[in-house]
């Protein structure tokens, strides 16, 4: 009887620890993959803000030398 409780408690054990672990590895892996989401999207952010500014000076540039 004892050790068929040691082997069950050993059994959830390295369960409960499984899933601990896997907790730890999927909330290290998300963190990851949004640093790296967020960072792409603050470049693409950025290459539109210099694109959108870019334009803008063009047609302030053009407007200046109409006048």
């Amino acid at each position: 009887m004892y050790r068929v409780m040691r082997s069950a408690t050993q059994e959830w054990t390295n369960h409960t620890v499984m899933e601990e672990v896997m907790e730890e590895v999927m909330e290290e892996v998300m963190e990851e993959v949004m640093e790296e989401v967020m960072e792409e999207v603050m470049e693409e952010v950025m290459e539109v803000m210099v694109e959108v500014m870019e334009e803008v000076m063009e047609e302030v540039m053009e407007e200046v030398m109409r006048r």
